[in-house]
């Protein structure tokens, strides 16, 4: 699985900001993925064959953006649509519509709003929860999780009128109690950060994701995603390894 986050063109005060991706290394990224047999998933699709429910296609890799920024739906569906690459948007409950607070370094840029998340849905894609607020969800108490993850997958099944079956932990920090919390709050799956290649017996609440972001050439990119298809995870097991 790869993370994305703002398909832009990075402000000059930030050209090394790893948010920003911008659209023509993104448009390669995707043209060298498909030219080396890689086909386009959801998370949802690996959760259904993690599950038995579903087969995956050869080489199968999911593309996923956190934060549900407008750049999703301007920038990088149109370059996915070429490939008929579906993609899989984390989007903050409490922010729908709304300007981002969380990265002082770069000008804030809008959310996407329930319409345009419904209008991805109705497209083929999927959208998951990335909690209400864009909280590090590692060592908030029982109530504070109860609402960064229950309560935002609530309001986007209420908002979107789907199920919402994952989320991805904000900048990747977990727990064990968080992995709980996750359970008990009905999601079928969690997205991590980390860098590991997602097999059969991978724990679904810790599923590795490889962050990509910066002046990254398709090389350098294909490279990475190599050896990380040679990292098994390392959560097969109930052990929690934390970041």
């Amino acid at each position: 699985m790869l993370c994305y986050h703002r398909i832009e063109e990075p402000p000059t005060h930030a050209s090394g900001d790893t948010n920003f991706v911008r659209p023509a290394h993104f448009a390669a990224h995707l043209a060298a993925l498909a030219r080396l047999g890689f086909h386009g998933v959801t998370v949802h699709d690996v959760l259904s064959w993690k599950a038995g429910r579903s087969t995956l296609p050869p080489r199968p890799i999911a593309i996923t953006f956190d934060d549900a920024y407008e750049s999703v739906v301007t920038t990088a569906l149109p370059l996915m649509s070429v490939y008929r690459w579906p993609a899989t948007v984390y989007a903050i409950s409490g922010y729908l519509g709304e300007h981002n607070t969380w990265d002082p370094g770069a000008p804030p840029a809008r959310q996407l709003d329930a319409a345009a998340l419904r209008t991805i849905l109705a497209d083929g894609h999927d959208v998951g929860s990335h909690t209400r607020h864009h909280q590090r969800v590692r060592g908030l108490n029982g109530a504070q999780l109860q609402e960064e993850l229950a309560s935002s997958k609530d309001d986007l099944e209420q908002q979107l009128g789907a199920a919402c079956t994952s989320v991805a932990f904000p900048f990747g920090t977990h727990d064990r109690t968080v992995l709980d919390a996750t359970q008990d709050a009905g999601y079928l799956g969690a997205c991590t950060l980390k860098r590991w290649a997602n097999g059969r017996r991978t724990n679904a609440f810790r599923l590795g994701r490889m962050s990509v972001g910066g002046p990254l050439p398709p090389w350098l990119l294909l490279a990475k995603l190599g050896k990380l298809m040679l990292t098994p995870s390392a959560n097969q097991s109930s052990s929690v390894n934390t970041r």
